[in-house]
């Protein structure tokens, strides 16, 4: 079994370093203006269940691609002003069509979540905006599906931004089929 590494250019280190067990209580970041967040600094915070699992070698680049894309800044370490998570999903699927075109489709989704960086550990209750983007897809670990997703919600994140809140958006530009 060989083991990948996240790249240098998108170190989450302190936050994970912090969650897999042990730095003390992170700094809050300075608080920020209540638009989206672009041009403003970001961390990635992931749970030990993902970290545990993998999940950041896959996860990590394609949100940190779209992020970047969108105009907020890796602050690489603890003084972030927002803290932004990822969660994928495929939970549960549906037989669509009839006949010999009736397929098993899944319901996939990616949620991306923004809230402001008020030190570590969060806070209960600290306000986040998430975006859930879904897709219906014969394979729910397609990578191009994810990575479409991923930018799909962080588009609409910063487009229809809003302090708190959850929207769901369907990414039917990200159903690429069989």
């Amino acid at each position: 079994m060989s083991a990948s590494v996240v790249p240098a250019a998108r170190p989450i280190l302190v936050v994970l370093a912090a969650l897999v067990g042990g730095l003390g209580p992170i700094t809050a970041a300075p608080a920020c203006a209540e638009g989206p967040p672009i041009g403003h600094t970001y961390v990635v915070m992931m749970t030990r269940s993902q970290i545990a699992a993998g999940l950041p070698r896959h996860l990590l680049p394609p949100l940190t691609d779209a992020l970047d894309r969108a105009g907020l800044k890796n602050a690489r370490g603890p003084t972030a002003e927002w803290v932004v998570t990822v969660e994928t999903s495929a939970d549960r699927g549906d037989w669509l069509g009839v006949g010999e075109s009736r397929r098993w489709r899944h319901n996939s989704t990616v949620s991306v979540g923004f809230a402001r960086n008020e030190g570590f550990p969060r806070k209960p209750g600290t306000p986040t905006f998430t975006v859930d983007a879904r897709v219906v897809t014969a394979n729910p670990d397609r990578h191009d599906e994810y990575r479409c997703l991923v930018d799909l919600a962080v588009k609409t994140a910063m487009k229809r931004w809003q302090p708190q809140g959850r929207i769901a958006v369907h990414g039917i530009e990200c159903e690429h089929g069989e």
